[in-house]
């Protein structure tokens, strides 16, 4: 990132220019459903994240280093972008919106505030101590900021992780908590998480997806809840969670903002009915999912299919998506652009329909041919895809295939490094949209030979 003249190299040691290559990089991590430029250096300008015209369709972010006053000041400057492109009459848009934004900001003046000794350090363990908790501090600031909580939301996520290394009789502890806005706590109330979880027994008393502690604006407890009962408002086809998680899902509404802790040691954030932060595997990401829903439709629209029809069906496969990473079993969804080339996708046998189709194989087709891919129970879909193999479909939603192995005739180029998942992903995306989720819980888009998303 930075020139090998660079007065920046002259400015920072080699610990903060670390830092910044890493703060100046969290875009990509926290934003995948964006792109970034190459950070151009200059001279010093004010800390900014602005958007570049009125159709807000780019983001402006400038990392000051050093002060006006100072003849070796310095700005590094990079133009953000929506990620995906927009096809003519697609429903996918360019608009960076409006949280994501505030993730630019954020980004930007923590990266800022620790170059400028604000935040102050005093070696260089204690910029890698910053530089580790960076995209935490984003997300936590942002989550406080945009609930107007008056309680550190970072204190929640910190003894999150720490309960995330404990076991309470031999299992992983799960957890789950509401903070509400709109209530404050007794002043005389222990104070939440801190406080209120030195006792091992409140650890382990929530799950997460079946009780949850309500938790005050200002960090006291209210109650302990069924989350069944206490959620009561009506989720739509709008609203993006993990199936299991649908019942604090539903109590993050009227600006509650739901927090759980799972047994795989992710932590998920909702507010509003809908999935908008995870940290998996050591990394924060905020989730676009209208965003990645519409990329989607655009690239599985045919002619001859209305296009509401094919928003009901990739709206179906990215839930069973959501649905199968955050069990981690993995699986492969493939939307052909035409039927008539199942067979040059699918090896023959395994599709609905084939001939040499086994007696079992026949009754259970049976039961699939009275279902589209939005029809079914998602925990139905779920079970599908986390057959060996593929589930294949028409962009109308029918079942062609599942449990398929797929021997595409065009490979699409490979390196020779992909796992066969990735191999058949490819070569599928010829002929369709391709969406693999891995083990790890990664969902990867392909179309045309190509990946062009990943969350």
């Amino acid at each position: 990132m930075l020139r090998a003249n660079s007065r920046l190299r002259q400015r920072l040691n080699s610990a903060e220019q670390d830092f910044l290559k890493f703060a100046a990089s969290a875009v990509k991590r926290l934003l995948p459903h964006v792109q970034i430029t190459a950070w151009q250096e200059q001279a010093w300008k004010a800390p900014q994240s602005v958007w570049t015209s009125k159709k807000r369709t780019e983001v402006r972010m400038t990392i000051a280093i050093g002060t006006e006053s100072e003849s070796n000041a310095r700005s590094l400057t990079a133009i953000v972008k929506r990620r995906g492109g927009t096809t003519t009459g697609g429903k996918a848009k360019s608009i960076i919106d409006l949280r994501e934004h505030d993730i630019c900001r954020l980004i930007v003046h923590r990266a800022t505030d620790v170059l400028q000794g604000r935040a102050s350090y005093s070696s260089d363990a204690s910029i890698q101590a910053i530089s580790d908790s960076f995209d935490e501090y984003v997300v936590a600031s942002h989550i406080q900021a945009h609930h107007g909580f008056k309680a550190p939301v970072a204190s929640i996520l910190s003894a999150l992780h720490t309960l995330s290394e404990q076991s309470y009789e031999n299992k992983a502890l799960t957890f789950g908590c509401i903070i509400d806005p709109r209530k404050t706590g007794q002043p005389s109330g222990a104070t939440f998480p801190s406080e209120f979880l030195q006792s091992k027994k409140y650890k382990a008393l929530s799950d997460g997806f079946r009780t949850a502690y309500v938790v005050s604006t200002d960090g006291r407890v209210l109650s302990f809840v069924d989350l069944e009962r206490y959620g009561k408002d009506f989720l739509t086809e709008k609203h993006y969670f993990p199936d299991w998680s649908e019942t604090i899902a539903r109590s993050s509404r009227q600006g509650c903002c739901g927090i759980a802790l799972s047994r795989q040691g992710d932590i998920l954030v909702f507010d509003e009915g809908t999935l908008r932060f995870t940290y998996r595997y050591g990394r924060w990401q905020y989730w676009n999912h209208n965003h990645l829903v519409n990329l989607l439709r655009d690239r599985a629209r045919a002619q001859r299919v209305p296009q509401k029809l094919v928003g009901r069906v990739v709206g179906s496969i990215y839930r069973a998506a959501l649905d199968v990473s955050f069990r981690r079993s993995g699986g492969l969804f493939v939307i052909l652009h035409n039927r008539n080339h199942l067979h040059k996708v699918v090896k023959y046998g395994d599709a609905i329909g084939d001939n040499n189709r086994s007696t079992t194989d026949r009754e259970f087709d049976e039961f699939l041919n009275g279902h589209t891919i939005q029809s079914l129970p998602r925990a139905v879909t779920v079970e599908l895809a986390s057959l060996d193999g593929a589930v294949v479909l028409d962009n109308s939603g029918h079942i062609l295939a599942y449990g398929a192995v797929l021997a595409p005739r065009k490979a699409g180029k490979l390196r020779g490094t992909e796992g066969s998942r990735t191999k058949a992903a490819i070569g599928a995306s010829n002929y369709g949209l391709a969406i693999k989720i891995s083990s790890d819980g990664d969902i990867s888009i392909y179309n045309k030979g190509n990946e062009f998303i990943r969350v």
